[in-house]
């Protein structure tokens, strides 16, 4: 599943799939230490969710981050959100894709036992 977004003028993809939810997990995962070790336990989409359903804005743009297919930086997302005429369609189309996504899909049925 593919979404497209039309950023600067040139129509970007996102993809919400296993790649999405590595990245995810390495930006966004639950840390902690083991035996003065830092350690990254991911679970990024189980943390992310939550923040998604109650729209914040900065988990929407991590989420396109995750998810952008090519060079689409962290500013161009940022401006995107903060120029949108719809923010809330837009995260109505994020978390629709979320739920969609095979790969994702188990996280978020898990999320509402």
């Amino acid at each position: 599943n593919e979404m497209k977004l039309k950023i600067n003028g040139e129509d970007k993809l996102f993809v919400f799939g296993v790649k999405f939810i590595r990245n995810l997990d390495k930006n966004r995962g639950v840390e902690g230490e083991q035996n003065g070790m830092k350690m990254n336990f991911g679970m990024g989409l189980t943390v992310l969710m939550p923040s998604l359903l109650t729209q914040d804005a900065s988990a929407l743009a991590d989420a396109l981050f995750a998810a952008a297919k090519g060079n689409v930086t962290q500013d161009e997302i940022d401006n995107y959100i903060d120029n949108s005429k719809n923010l809330e369609g837009l995260f109505k189309r994020v978390i629709d894709e979320i739920k969609e996504s095979n790969a994702a899909k188990p996280v978020v049925k898990n999320l509402k036992a």
